[in-house]
């Protein structure tokens, strides 16, 4: 069954712009990964937030690309780019 994850990310102070290139420059390594079928980006440069939506192919797929990324550290690399923890949510694809 598909999923949904949402991703929200508040940048630091000052640091919205190198976020939001860092996320461009990832995001289609991650839209490349097995199950991924849709991944899209937005960003709001005023309140310094950039929401991420993922549409995967089952859940299992999805924790294997958070496994993926973990292990090459780019979540360590964003952490200090961020002025609050991300605030990710999944939900149940229904159509």
């Amino acid at each position: 069954m598909s999923i949904v994850v949402t991703l929200t990310l508040k940048a630091a102070e000052g640091r919205y712009e190198e976020l939001a290139k860092v996320m461009q420059a990832i995001l289609p390594d991650t839209a490349a990964r097995p199950g991924a079928e849709l991944i899209r980006a937005a960003g709001d440069a005023a309140s310094g937030t950039i929401i991420v939506y993922e549409e995967w192919d089952c859940l299992e797929s999805q924790q294997a690309y958070m496994a993926w990324r973990t292990e090459r550290g780019d979540l360590n690399g964003i952490g200090p780019m961020l002025g609050a923890p991300p605030n990710f949510e999944q939900k149940t694809l229904l159509f």
